[in-house]
């Protein structure tokens, strides 16, 4: 059918000789593009259903790697999937400022292009703070367009135009409302607190972004003697002097020490409740203090307590009213509270400590020990804890209603089991330090005055101190900015213009699925979910769907260091988009990482292959029959699916199964696609497309394609309708290669959207915006399966025999058959001719009446019931043969011990993953089949010899 003449139509072009997709995935996306076709409306239609998806937005930092390929391909394919399914789909595209990660990068490059006014490497203070933002946003804009570009050539169906940047005017306006409202809530403060900080970053982190790291370290056990109030040394009951061992990993930390902790009940130290403690080096005399938390079963049940640099060590010195004292300055040094070790690297101060130490006869020992430690997750610096006055966001009152929402179904988070992950961080989550000592960033709105010192916390910037009315010429405003997630946090809403109320806020909010990595839930997930209830009173999306990481073919994680990182874009170069974004669809099972191998990418480019040469075989079967079936140049009327169905019951059974079975994949496919079962949507269609269309019907359609009229014409148009159907079920994972041969197709229709109707807009000739396939239930056909089910197993059956015998598929051989009753005789006498020419025999006849004879390999089927018996003699290198098959055996039983080794193993059985355990178990279990089948084959040629 040809498109209406005002339809906006694609340039068109051959089909090449073989599945080459530079030469045409271009294009393709051009012309989606300018076309609209990626674009949502405010508003939906009456009856029209309203999808939304917002994109996590990827750092301005760099390029995009293999989890963004792999998370950004699940939402397209969701989007795609639901905008040919009718909805009002957006997907809005946008991009994060990364503060810290940010200007680091940009610290490094100025760094690398001159020396500062002290003949250092250039750093932002030489330049100032304007000058210095300006060539960030700089980076930011090249950094951009980069990632834009990696993701039109991945085919990624974004509505451009709404296109979005964290820092925006629009979102910066919205960072402020949020705090701004907050603060008046009393919700966010600012106050002296125990935070992270890294020293080479030089900024606050959030307990986030510090990553618990695994070290090998040791435990230095010292010695604290103990006095009375008076000064004197306290004794025990056998007359020697008192003193705790207390064991550390971190020995100058002893510096800032306040307090040494015993557990109340602890018989051992009853004796020393409410005495002293004398601070090795410094002689300090510091409390022995008694608290429930002291876990008197770990090393000696002495803690020291240094509430400035430990997390739990703070909230004991808040508990008891302990001195904090600051001995590990920001700058990585320790401070003047240190005594003599002032001035030295945390390092280097730790050395002096125990040299010290060991002089005065104060270290008792010293023994391995593996720790955590935190490390500043940009630059992998130790995150150092610290004292510091900051912006907090109070997060408890947020939290709880987050966790109700996850606990009701209002969000629902899969895989299911990472809402008890969930749970466990948000009943014990902290208060939030949101304050950055960056330049890149949201900067606070917050001014401090001159003259009164009070702060004025303000949407904009203020004309006079709220508190004293000096001028606006008083007021300083804060130089720090606030966390990068706080502004990531407001992302499903103020990207849709929130706190205007827009016509797409109110559509597509809140957001239908937030689809993530699950290593960032805490990060972001649950910011946005406590940020989305508190200002909209709304869940700000129904579901989460965590995808898992992607890991190179040996499951070790990606990194430049290990030198096996997989640039999705060389990928897509060397084998196109779809073959790849089809790769990690079908790897894709919840709670399964990827083990990515570009092997796998290949074998898919090899899918892509065989679907275009499905269509142009097509195409040459159509241009063989135009001119006997001129008929054929128009769509018949009412359209392919019509005239099949009513057609039905005269097409050739291989027809009638071929399209029986398509509405099994249909329901497949969309159930795939609606329970987030992606990799089994796109294995069903694999099967479908390989194995029953390529491999099946076309080779069963070859017969009538070769003796023409009009069965030529019903199959014609049968391979039409399941290729045209099959590019529409396979087109939201593999877009490119299903709309180019889409394309193709004589016999296809403009599309039209609801909202380009109601604005007037032009049809657009293009597969993406054809209506998703629902199950024809005229189609189906139980008998049609079962008959072609029944044929395929008496070809397969001689194929194998060929295969298990290495008989060369140019030899022809004659093949006689015996049947269990008459229903299975008028079945092989009807399809006799298709059996001869889909397994390349020269003869397919009845048996004569009698015996199998010794010469002669005998193969029962029981569905239909029908034995095969075929010549052997001079067919088959009976010696030859039985040497090949007594190896196979050999090998298949070794295989078959090594695996019942595994299986009787306790070890494995209880350590091993139960996934795979059952893998091991169904190798077993093919490998016996396997056996039999050989041994069958062997014991066919033993009958020769007798």
């Amino acid at each position: 059918m040809a498109a209406p003449s005002d339809a906006l139509t694609p340039t068109r072009r051959p089909l090449a000789k073989s599945f080459e997709p530079a030469g045409f995935e271009s294009e393709v996306y051009k012309f989606w593009n300018e076309s609209g076709c990626f674009d949502a409306a405010d508003t939906s239609v009456p009856g029209q259903e309203a999808f939304s998806i917002v994109i996590p937005p990827p750092n301005v930092t760099g390029v995009l790697h293999m989890g963004h390929a792999l998370s950004y391909t699940i939402q397209d394919i969701l989007v795609r999937w639901r905008r040919m399914k009718g909805d009002n789909a957006l997907w809005l595209p946008g991009t994060d400022h990364a503060g810290i990660a940010t200007q680091a990068q940009v610290e490094k490059q100025i760094a690398k292009e001159g020396k500062g006014p002290s003949g250092k490497p250039l750093t932002r203070h030489d330049m100032g703070r304007e000058a210095f933002l300006a060539r960030t946003w700089k980076w930011k804009e090249d950094h951009e367009s980069i990632i834009k570009s990696q993701m039109k050539r991945m085919g990624f169906s974004l509505d451009w135009r709404r296109e979005r940047f964290t820092m925006d005017e629009q979102l910066s306006r919205a960072v402020r409302e949020v705090f701004v409202k907050l603060y008046e809530d009393g919700l966010i403060y600012r106050g002296e607190r125990i935070i992270n900080w890294c020293t080479r970053c030089q900024t606050a982190l959030s307990d986030l972004e510090v990553i618990p790291t695994d070290r090998k370290g040791y435990f230095w056990h010292l010695v604290y003697k103990i006095v009375d109030d008076a000064g004197q040394p306290v004794m025990n009951e056998d007359g020697t002097p008192a003193q705790l061992v207390i064991a550390t990993t971190r020995p100058e930390t002893l510096l800032g020490d306040t307090a040494v902790a015993v557990h109340p009940e602890d018989e051992r130290y009853k004796h020393l409740h409410g005495k002293k403690a004398v601070l090795p080096l410094l002689g300090r005399v510091i409390p022995v203090i008694t608290d429930e938390y002291v876990d008197r079963e770990f090393g000696s049940g002495a803690l020291k307590i240094t509430p400035a640099h430990d997390f739990n060590d703070y909230d004991l010195g808040v508990k008891h009213k302990l001195p904090m004292i600051s001995v590990m300055g920001k700058d990585g040094k320790i401070s003047s509270a240190g005594g003599p070790y002032a001035g030295l690297k945390f390092v280097e101060a730790r050395e002096r400590v125990i040299q010290d130490l060991k002089e005065a006869a104060l270290l008792v020992k010293t023994e391995d020990h593996a720790n955590k430690i935190g490390l500043c997750q940009r630059c992998e610096t130790i995150a150092e804890p610290i004292i510091s006055k900051q912006w907090f966001v109070k997060i408890e009152s947020l939290a709880k209603p987050a966790i109700a929402a996850v606990q009701s179904g209002k969000i629902k988070i899969s895989p299911q089991n990472w809402e008890k992950t969930y749970f466990e961080w948000m009943n014990n989550i902290r208060d939030w330090c949101i304050s950055r000592q960056l330049w890149w960033g949201h900067q606070i709105p917050a001014w401090y005055c001159g003259q009164c010192f009070e702060i004025t916390v303000a949407r904009e910037a203020p004309k006079a101190c709220v508190h004293c009315k000096a001028p606006g010429s008083e007021l300083k405003q804060d130089e720090d900015v606030l966390d990068t997630w706080f502004s990531s946090g407001l992302w499903p809403f103020s990207t849709l213009g929130w706190p205007t109320p827009t016509e797409a806020f109110k559509t597509f909010y809140p957001n239908s699925i937030m689809e993530t990595g699950s290593d960032i839930i805490f990060f972001w997930v649950a910011r946005m979910i406590m940020m989305g209830l508190h200002f909209t009173g709304e869940v700000p999306f129904h579901k989460v769907y965590l995808h898992a990481m992607v890991r190179d073919e040996k499951g070790e994680k990606m990194s430049k260091s290990k030198g096996n990182v997989i640039d999705p874009l060389s990928v897509v170069d060397l084998h196109g988009a779809d073959p790849l974004r089809f790769t990690m669809t079908s790897m894709a099972g919840q709670g399964r990482d990827i083990k990515l191998s570009v092997d796998r990418v290949e074998g898919h480019r090899a899918f892509c292959n065989k679907l275009w040469n499905a269509t142009k075989f097509f195409h040459l079967q159509y241009e063989a029959l135009l001119p006997k079936h001129p008929e054929l140049a128009t769509e018949p009327a009412g359209g392919v699916e019509n005239w099949l169905l009513k057609s039905r019951p005269m097409l050739p059974p291989a027809a009638r199964w071929i399209l029986s079975r398509l509405q099994s994949v249909t329901v497949q496919v969309e159930a795939g696609f609606d329970s987030f079962e992606l990799n089994l949507a796109a294995q069903d269609l694999y099967d479908f497309t390989w194995g029953e269309l390529c491999d099946w019907f076309i080779e069963f359609s070859k017969v009538p394609f070769r003796e023409g009229g009009e069965p030529a014409v019903q199959v014609l148009y049968t391979l039409h309708y399941v290729l045209e159907t099959v590019f529409k079920l396979m087109h939201p994972i593999m877009p490119y290669v299903t709309e180019e041969l889409w394309q193709s197709l004589p016999w296809k229709r403009a599309a039209n959207t609801p909202a380009r109707q109601r604005d007037g807009k032009p049809e657009i000739m293009t597969l993406m915006l054809q209506k998703f396939p629902e199950v024809c239930a005229g189609f189906r056909d139980s008998e049609a399966e079962m008959t072609t089910v029944a044929l395929q197993k008496i070809i397969e059956a001689i194929r194998n025999f060929r295969g298990e015998n290495n008989i060369s598929p140019k030899v022809e051989f004659p093949v006689q058959y015996v049947t269990g009753n008459e229903a299975a005789a008028v079945f092989v006498r009807t399809f006799a001719f298709d059996i001869r020419s889909m397994a390349r025999v020269s003869s397919f006849e009845r048996a004569p009446e009698g015996k199998t004879q010794a010469a002669e390999a005998s193969i029962p089927l029981s569905t239909p019931p029908v034995e095969l018996r075929i010549a052997l003699k001079g067919l088959v290198n009976v010696d030859e043969e039985s040497k090949r098959l007594l190896k196979e055996i050999d090998k298949v039983k070794e295989d078959i011990e090594f695996v019942n080794r595994k299986l009787t193993l306790d070890t494995f059985i209880a350590k091993a993953p139960p996934a795979l355990v059952e893998k091991e178990r169904q190798r077993g279990v093919e490998l016996g089949n396997k056996k039999s089948e050989l041994e069958s084959a062997l014991d066919r040629l033993q009958k020769l010899r007798g």
